[in-house]
């Protein structure tokens, strides 16, 4: 199908990047540049210069309607409208509206300085000859733009309510703020867009179509830990190509990965022994729904349906080749739209006992900071020493847990650390990176003893109980092994269909479990000798697995918000529900008596045996890692520019 009429198209492009009574937002700028170029890129569009409208701060409202009115009426193929900044939300009425904030806009009065979506809206909905019309908002509160207010309405009305025959993209829900960081060079929702146009898709053929990059663009944001965005399509107007697909035909191992979700075929388990199933968390990416507020499901639930989906049989490993790694694009992260700055979590206001809280008190001990960035991985020493924490900008901190003073800062990694893991004896750490790199450090003297290439992001390590494996997930469908004392590949299992997520050792070696984009958990015999899988486990995306420290319990939990566990492939899985966005970390505790679970809304802290809430912890939401100390007493979080350590008392 062809690609729309470059000719017959045109672009409105805003971004304010600067306020007189909000903060500035230096990436928006560039992000909005950026993306023009893009779409004049022959290679990706190749928009005449003249059909890109490129408005800033200076644009008032009537610059920006006009030049939406002009270009919507020019347009008899394709229109796209693009805005950053700022988003504003009204305070009166039952139904909220959405302000798209300019330069001199008033935050008590949204109506003041900025643009209602509505007005935006009427113009695109006045029977212009566009035959598709594209609006991207990267601003606070932009999902209201779907359903103008209508918070409580079913999914079929908010998509009745869009604007006909147009594809609607939105950075965050109608009750979430986006985000743009000043260390990063674009707005995180505008960054995973640009990666997507910059990278392509290797997967998909020689075009894009607007609901692939929406798939690409919420992996790398959800895997990120950043806000939801949502989308909003009519028409069928996402299955039309917009763009020129610039990873078709190139090289494996680049680019993004966006395949939808392939069933495998069932195996039949040929293991003399009993297969014991690994604890995959399950991650669900749920973009297409917008978030609407409601209550909290059940705290609890059990799942007794059989394991319809497992099955395990032998299997012939694949080599091990590995691609040498090249530097990704940067990507976007974090600092509010909103114009406010959010808070770092402080002490538990209250830390005693009360009802429902099981007997399990919780108080923060201390904080860790990190030079500059934002933090997005925490691990946790075994001799209780040290506490590691990976940050956005590539470095890694290493803190005297007791005292919180930073005992060294480790440099080589040129991207986002996504993962972090201490050996066994605590002399070497294991960083994962999106720089398409795993690291090992020595961590007496800090330095970088071997670097594990993969053919893509990586974002997923961890060590076997001996020490001498290493085990790794990342893009593209294969768990590695790897030998800790020589670097060297062991073993590659390739048997998920989409991007590994999270990866973790069983307790007694033999194993590792997966989880992966393709919503499938995964367990391999080390030795490899079988294989299970379970496509079913999950409604989507599992971003984090987890072993208990006996009983062979595994646990999943990912962008469906709930947690599964279960201890064999016919035991049955019991469900902890109380999430209310997605899950992004797992962690048992030492005993394996509590199973901590880190989103984007809090931490929870769960019987792990009774699948019961025990504590919920205040100020601790969009947390991204955590880990337990070697005692079971405290909890590290990472949250925004710090690790926080929570005293936990049973």
């Amino acid at each position: 199908m062809a690609l729309p009429d470059p000719g017959a198209s045109r672009a409105v492009l805003v971004g304010v990047d600067k306020y007189r009574h909000l903060p500035s937002l230096r990436p928006v700028g560039r992000g909005r540049d950026r993306l023009a170029e893009l779409l004049r890129d022959p290679t990706v569009w190749g928009l005449d210069q003249r059909h890109v409208t490129v408005l800033g701060a200076q644009a008032s409202r009537d610059d920006i309607l006009t030049a939406v009115k002009r270009a919507a009426r020019e347009t008899t193929d394709t229109f796209l409208l693009y805005f950053a900044g700022h988003g504003l939300r009204s305070r009166g009425g039952s139904a909220r509206q959405l302000h798209l904030a300019l330069t001199g806009a008033d935050d008590e009065h949204p109506q003041i300085g900025s643009i209602a979506y509505h007005d935006i809206r009427d113009i695109l909905t006045a029977g212009h000859q566009a035959r598709r019309k594209i609006v991207l908002l990267d601003c606070c509160y932009s999902g209201l733009a779907g359903g103008m207010g209508q918070q409580a309405a079913p999914r079929e009305e908010l998509q009745k309510a869009a604007i006909e025959g147009s594809y609607l993209l939105t950075s965050a829900s109608s009750t979430q703020r986006a985000f743009a960081h000043d260390g990063r060079p674009y707005p995180e929702f505008t960054g995973a867009l640009i990666g997507v146009l910059e990278q392509g898709i290797p997967s998909a053929g020689p075009e894009l179509t607007l609901d692939q990059t929406w798939r690409a663009a919420r992996a790398t944001l959800l895997r990120r830990g950043d806000p939801e965005p949502q989308q909003f399509g009519q028409n069928a107007a996402g299955q039309l190509p917009w763009v020129r697909n610039r990873a078709h035909g190139a090289p494996a191992g680049g680019g993004f990965r966006a395949r939808g979700p392939q069933v495998s075929t069932a195996r039949r388990r040929k293991a003399a022994r009993v297969l014991r199933v690994l604890g995959v968390p399950l991650v669900t990416l749920a973009l297409a729904t917008p978030v609407i507020p409601q209550g909290p499901p059940p705290a609890q639930g059990t799942d007794d349906r059989a394991s319809g989906g497992r099955s395990a049989a032998p299997r012939v490993r694949p080599s091990s080749a590995v691609v040498p790694s090249t530097s990704p694009t940067p990507s976007a992260s974090p600092t509010p739209s909103s114009g406010k700055t959010p808070k770092q979590p402080g002490p538990d206001p209250t830390p005693r006992t009360h009802s429902g809280d099981k007997g399990v008190r919780v108080s923060l001990a201390r904080s860790y900071v990190g030079q500059s960035g934002f933090l997005s991985a925490v691990a946790y020493a075994p001799d209780g020493r040290l506490i590691a924490g990976g940050s956005e900008d590539g470095s890694i901190y290493l803190w005297n847990a007791d005292t919180a003073k930073r005992v060294r800062i480790l440099s080589g990694h040129s991207d986002r650390i996504t993962s972090l893991a201490f050996d066994p004896g605590s002399s070497t750490l294991a960083s994962a990176s999106s720089d398409r790199t795993v690291r090992l450090w020595d961590v007496s003297s800090g330095t970088s003893r071997h670097t594990l290439s993969h053919p893509g992001e990586v974002y997923s390590v961890a060590f076997s109980p001996d020490g001498g494996t290493l085990v790794s997930g990342g893009q593209g469908d294969a768990v590695r092994l790897w030998s800790v004392s020589d670097g060297s590949a062991l073993e590659t299992f390739e048997d998920q269909k989409e991007d590994v997520l999270a990866v973790a050792f069983s307790p007694d070696g033999e194993s590792v479990l997966s989880g992966s984009y393709d919503r499938s958990a995964a367990e391999y015999d080390v030795g490899g000798s079988w294989t299970w899988r379970d496509e079913k486990l999950s409604s989507d995306a599992i971003t984090a697995v987890a072993y208990g420290p006996k009983d062979y319990v595994r646990a999943a939990g990912g962008y469906d918000k709930v947690i599964r566990t279960w201890t064999g492939p016919d035991s049955g899985t019991k469900t902890f529900k109380g999430h209310t966005e997605s899950i992004t970390a797992l962690a048992f505790s030492p005993d394996g008596k509590i199973l901590a679970s880190a989103g984007l809304d809090a931490i929870r802290l769960w019987d792990a045996q009774k699948a019961t809430p025990l504590r919920t912890i205040p100020g601790a939401g969009s947390t991204t890692d955590i880990a337990f100390s070697p005692d079971g007493t405290h909890l590290a979080g990472v949250s925004g520019r710090a690790v926080q350590l929570w005293s936990i008392t049973r």
